[in-house]
């Protein structure tokens, strides 16, 4: 089939895929469930290993299919998503969090990673597997928590800037343990040089970040208003060139970059543009990493109890990482157990691991199938009870 003719029905199959995830989405919200659940379900169904091959045949053309266009359009998303999310909260974030925020941010990110990891050693999963699996469970899904805070009206809880200030930081700690993560696995083992070679790259993060935050802002401040658009979208890809030509993931390049640009003077013109592309490229990511499993391996036992343990480890970590900083920033045993519950749903940062990790070579089909069903289990199961305990609590405050 000639070039152009993929590349229009790629745009085709795109155009499908995002109309039936925001008609889904919309009816599953009607019920509190996230929209990232119908992306995944909509990616799922129409997947060519599931009913997208019997529409392909149906319709004699290849309708429903992964090809290189449709990766370039989903590493586009996953950028657009995590520049967002850099751009969204900036440094405002690690200031307004005080000492216990950031702790809570990071202990619930190190504890289900350490217990993730644990029990899957324990059932005898390589060590690459393992570490994959158990970092994708640490960062918790941001957008899904600022979706039910926003439609339901909670953000005059005493627990929501709490929430928003851990999920928002424990993005960053994910991504540091992705870097040293990384670095373990490329060596094979862990030894003290391998140790040496990951606190170094993490400096080199830290370094890059700092600059970035310094200088990017000051040049960005010299260019009009009505180039700030253009101008941030150099630095977003600019900035992702050379991380990753340093051997940095792009989503992690891509984070910087928001988290920089953030500090601008016209950021908020910013924030409208990308929130516009958003609209419209950002489903994607979640529709593809659906479209990429092969339903067989859901219906799979094996991969169906892994995926039931990680999500339990899971979700018993988040809490147990969470609630005691909580606690000590808030000063009530309801009010922090609140802001434990809506750390408990996964989806953008851990499918972000997940399709790394496939990429790459680091984990199985299978092991893929595992990450799906526990961002799915955990988003699912989160969303539903933060949802019941904080709308109660505010009922009761209210009274």
């Amino acid at each position: 089939m000639p070039a152009e003719e993929v590349i229009f029905l790629t745009l085709l199959e795109v155009s499908i895929l995002v109309l039936l995830a925001d008609l889904a989405g919309s009816v599953l919200a009607r019920y509190g469930f996230p929209r990232v659940v119908a992306e995944l379900l909509i990616g799922l169904t129409l997947s060519p290993y599931a009913l997208g091959s019997l529409l392909n045949a149906i319709l004699h053309m290849e309708l429903f299919t992964i090809n290189d266009y449709l990766l370039f359009l989903t590493n586009l998303s996953v950028i657009l998503l995590l520049f967002a999310s850099g751009l969204e909260h900036g440094l405002s974030t690690l200031r307004e969090g005080g000492i216990y925020g950031i702790l809570a941010a990071v202990f619930g990110a190190i504890v289900p990673y350490t217990l993730v990891y644990w029990a899957l050693v324990s059932m005898g999963l390589p060590f690459a597997e393992s570490t994959i699996i158990a970092l994708s469970t640490a960062p918790t899904s941001l957008a899904v928590v600022a979706g039910i805070i926003e439609r339901e009206g909670l953000t005059g809880l005493p627990s929501t800037k709490v929430l928003i200030t851990a999920a928002s930081i424990d993005d960053v700690v994910a991504l540091i343990l992705l870097s040293m993560a990384t670095a373990v696995i490329v060596a094979g083992v862990f030894t003290y040089g391998t140790l040496i070679t990951a606190v170094k790259i993490v400096i080199l993060w830290v370094l890059i970040f700092l600059l970035s935050v310094l200088f990017i802002p000051r040049i960005l401040n010299r260019v009009g208003e009505e180039t700030i658009v253009y101008a941030s979208l150099v630095v977003l890809f600019g900035v992702v060139l050379i991380m990753t030509t340093l051997g940095f993931s792009d989503v992690i390049a891509a984070f910087i970059a928001g988290v920089a640009v953030a500090e601008s003077r016209f950021s908020q013109r910013v924030r409208e543009t990308v929130n516009v592309l958003l609209a419209i490229f950002g489903s994607i990511f979640f529709i593809v990493m659906g479209l990429q499993l092969n339903f067989k391996y859901i219906l799979n036992i094996e991969v169906l109890v892994m995926a039931i343990v990680v999500s339990l480890a899971a979700i018993i970590g988040k809490v147990i990482g969470i609630y005691p900083f909580a606690y000590l920033r808030l000063r009530d045993s309801r009010d922090s157990i609140i802001v434990s519950y809506g750390m408990i749903p996964r989806g953008e940062m851990g499918l972000v691991v997940a399709s790394i990790g496939l990429s790459s070579g680091l984990i199985t089909m299978g092991d893929f199938g595992v990450i799906i069903l526990m961002v799915l289990i955990t988003t699912i199961i989160g969303a539903v009870v933060y949802r019941r305990e904080a709308c109660r609590f505010r009922s009761v405050r209210t009274r």
